[in-house]
């Protein structure tokens, strides 16, 4: 298992171009990648898919936790943290 914390540095937080980048980027992966809103926690750790990333209602400058279970787990964390560090590319 693999897992980092990471904050959300995009303007428009996980709003529908970045949630799609980042859930195509999770299918490269073998591995369940799981991601937890730690600013609002009462929606819990969802697996990514396309409508959780949205439901979590992420915005700029809102932590979340990125966990991945599989035998590529510690490449998919890497990888999808440098995604988000470099804020999706923008």
């Amino acid at each position: 298992m693999a897992e980092t914390t990471v904050t959300i540095h995009h303007h428009h937080g996980l709003h529908a171009r970045p949630a799609a980048l980042l859930y195509r980027r999770t299918r490269q992966y073998q591995s369940t990648i799981t991601i937890q809103n730690l600013n609002r926690p009462e929606y819990g750790e969802l697996l990514i898919s396309p409508i959780n990333l949205l439901r979590l209602s992420v915005r700029e400058g809102d932590e979340v936790r990125l966990r991945a279970i599989g035998e590529d787990a510690d490449l998919a964390i890497a990888d999808i943290s440098t995604l988000i560090s470099t804020n999706f590319g923008d």
